[in-house]
């Protein structure tokens, strides 16, 4: 199915949760300082395996970055 990630187009396997996402993006989902928004609704790390992506979502990811 076809989300948007960052405003780009992905290709992702049918049910797929935050989590996973994620994952197949290669970052680590319990790394400190990444947070993500699904459909302009911000998900607490607590609902990222329970929340499942649907065809248009939109998701935005959010990752701080140390630095002066």
């Amino acid at each position: 199915m076809k989300i948007r990630v960052n405003g780009e187009e992905k290709e992702v396997r049918l049910n797929i949760n935050v989590y996973d996402l994620l994952v197949a993006l290669e970052l680590e989902p319990m790394q400190a300082g990444i947070a993500v928004a699904v459909d302009r609704e911000v998900i607490p790390k607590t609902a990222w395996q329970a929340t499942k992506l649907h065809e248009n979502s939109d998701v935005e990811i959010i990752r701080a970055v140390q630095g002066g």
